[in-house]
């Protein structure tokens, strides 16, 4: 496990966009590729403007501006009207020089990384395995996303060893942070219920179910054909009248969207 949050760390200062780019593109030559079929352009960064017309599947405009929350692009159509689309429909990449043409973040965009693939009013399906404690362990997460900054869901996991297992299920609240981006954190924290199941051939403690508190945090990551990868990082304290159990669980799963 040393190796884990280094891997982490490097990836995270890999992917993150540095100062500026969320949300500031002064100064840099952004290019958007539309990439649904028909996009519509407002008046203002908001879906309640006025529509002022549309653009389509493979066109490519130059990013004017871009929206403090990072979620709308201004253009200028080729009429001369300038308005507003949605960062989630559109790709971005940089001009490098008159020869060059890079996506931002390179190859990996090209070939494994998609824009952020989270949506308002998703229903998440998430499978993982890693650990708890020095056990292997496997959680299910199913979750409904009201808006792209929040994400509230149902889990359930358990860990097996040769003594036994602990079985955990509960409810969790997700907050991400610039869910625009590839590369999404987000801070959980939940409650629930810890249920140990003792091996029937090494009966070294009884079963016992205690009430649940989880915090931490992770990353989701867009991919191509729409996967998103997930790492989960939770402390789970389950407590009773004469002592707390505690231990740390470390998750690698897939998530989907419908």
């Amino acid at each position: 496990m040393k190796w884990l949050v280094p891997a982490v760390v490097i990836c995270f200062l890999e992917l993150w966009p540095g100062p500026g780019s969320c949300a500031d593109i002064s100064g840099r030559n952004i290019k958007l590729r539309v990439m649904a079929t028909s996009v519509p352009v407002h008046s203002g960064p908001g879906g309640s403007y006025r529509q002022v017309g549309s653009v389509g599947k493979g066109q490519v405009f130059k990013a004017l501006d871009r929206s403090p929350d990072g979620d709308w692009y201004l253009i200028r159509l080729t009429r001369g009207t300038a308005g507003w689309v949605l960062s989630e429909l559109v790709w971005p990449f940089e001009i490098v020089d008159s020869d060059f043409v890079s996506d931002t973040r390179g190859w990996l965009y090209k070939y494994i990384l998609a824009p952020s693939l989270l949506q308002d009013g998703a229903v998440s399906l998430c499978l993982g395995g890693g650990v708890l404690g020095s056990d292997g362990t496997f959680f299910t997460r199913l979750g409904f996303m009201p808006n792209r900054h929040w994400l509230m869901e149902l889990m359930a996991g358990q860990s097996m060893s040769h003594l036994g297992g602990v079985l955990i299920y509960g409810a969790e609240l997700l907050v991400t942070i610039a869910p625009w981006e590839t590369l999404v954190p987000f801070a959980a924290v939940g409650a629930g219920a810890a249920t140990t199941l003792p091996n029937s051939q090494a009966e070294l403690f009884t079963w016992d179910t205690r009430p649940l508190l989880s915090t931490g945090g992770g990353f989701l990551l867009s991919l191509r054909g729409g996967l998103i990868f997930r790492l989960d990082a939770r402390e789970f304290f389950a407590m009773s009248s004469h002592d707390v159990w505690e231990d740390l669980s470390i998750t690698c799963s897939l998530m989907l969207l419908f």
